[in-house]
């Protein structure tokens, strides 16, 4: 099931559930006042109201027509998808979790995981535009990542039971103003490494710099989340192709390391990392600029796709 927040016709956003053909099954509209208000808040509701969307996706597809007459279906094209969830939630990331991706950036696996959390303020959805910020817009860089979304109140968790928490999966554009590389690279104290690592993760924070769908698979359309092939591309240049098997820490065992911390509650997000082929780890570095059209798929997620825009010149903006 491919669960999306969407706008159509002028009216407010709304959770749905998204057909192979890109029309949209308002949950309003079949759920009545049953429906939980965000995609979110969906993720942690019972099976029996799955089924109940299952059923009328299998009706809206047997007869579409029907279904849009009824109120229950939006035209393909008729419905603008927004970032899937509906609402602010925790989001958690992994750093250097690739194999190639530490190779790349010259770096060696770490006993520790890194990890860091991402403003909920910068998400945006497929098809809104990144905005470089003004006072750093000459290193903005794309990692195209697979993430996990929860299902059910998940804490201190083992590794076994991990993906029984797990409600579904998205995707994520982790952008980045490199701006601190030099001074992490040129850090010789732990003073200097640890100031260089706060503006490394600040300039993951600006607005619009966590693009996040299309849409929330749920977990039973994912065969394997440890074997799926993440491509992202630039202008329609294959920047990072990788497949899962690569990650460092597999995302069960992701699951157990940040749980020990965390409790992540239905609808947070876990971004498990990003491979190769970031911007940076180009020579020379390609790094975003107005007019660039950064793309991140996984089959069976569909894609993520966001145009670059220069930074805005309105009262207020950076």
């Amino acid at each position: 099931m491919r669960l999306v927040t969407y706008t159509a016709f002028g009216g407010p956003p709304l959770p749905g559930a998204e057909l192979p053909d890109g029309a949209v099954l308002s949950l309003p509209a079949i759920l009545g006042d049953r429906t939980p208000p965000t995609v979110a808040r969906l993720m942690g509701a019972d099976r029996a109201l799955f089924e109940e969307i299952d059923a009328a996706l299998d009706a809206a597809a047997a007869d579409p027509a029907a279904a849009v007459a009824a109120g229950r279906l939006v035209p393909a094209g008729s419905a603008r998808l927004l970032a899937p969830l509906g609402e602010r939630v925790l989001m958690v990331c992994a750093g250097a979790n690739y194999r190639s991706h530490l190779a790349e950036m010259g770096e060696e696996p770490a006993e520790e995981l890194a990890w860091f959390v991402k403003n909920p303020n910068s998400v945006i959805g497929t098809g809104e535009p990144i905005r470089l910020p003004a006072r750093f817009q000459d290193k903005v860089d794309f990692e195209g990542e697979l993430c996990v979304v929860f299902g059910s109140t998940c804490h201190a968790v083992s590794a076994e039971d991990a993906l029984s928490y797990v409600g579904g999966y998205t995707l994520m554009n982790d952008v980045s103003a490199r701006d601190a590389l030099d001074g992490l690279a040129a850090a010789r104290t732990p003073a200097d490494g640890r100031y260089a690592w706060m503006n490394m993760l600040l300039g993951k924070q600006f607005p619009t710099f966590s693009p996040l769908g299309p849409a929330v698979v749920t977990a039973d359309e994912i065969g394997d989340p440890g074997d799926l092939d993440l491509t992202t591309t630039v202008n329609d240049t294959v920047m990072q192709n990788a497949n899962t098997s690569d990650l460092l820490v597999g995302i069960p065992e992701l699951i157990e390391r940040l749980s020990r911390y965390y409790t992540f509650e239905p609808g947070d997000v876990l971004s498990t990392g990003t491979p190769a082929g970031v911007g940076a780890g180009h020579t020379p570095p390609v790094y975003l600029a107005p007019g660039d059209v950064v793309a991140v798929q996984v089959k069976g997620l569909g894609a993520l796709i966001n145009p670059v825009e220069a930074a805005s010149t309105r009262k207020g903006t950076r």
